[in-house]
């Protein structure tokens, strides 16, 4: 199963264009992406710890993701 979350996560990390929508409006950014209402919290909060262990997880390719450089 795909999470979206971290596909949202790779996407910002591989697209100039996603990373600066997500600069200016984070929320709307991930609403557009398709991410669930408890996403956008995670996104909304900066919830990193949650969305480190996420990508952790995750089946697809997240190493070396930067996170930590996404605001709100």
């Amino acid at each position: 199963m795909t999470d979206t979350l971290v596909e949202y996560m790779v996407e910002l990390n591989s697209n100039p264009e996603a990373l600066l929508q997500h600069e200016n409006d984070p929320e709307q950014a991930a609403r557009d992406f398709g991410l669930n209402e408890e996403d956008i919290q995670l996104i909304i909060n900066l919830d990193i710890a949650e969305i480190e262990r996420r990508c952790d997880s995750s089946t697809s390719e997240t190493k070396g993701l930067m996170i930590l450089n996404f605001k709100s």
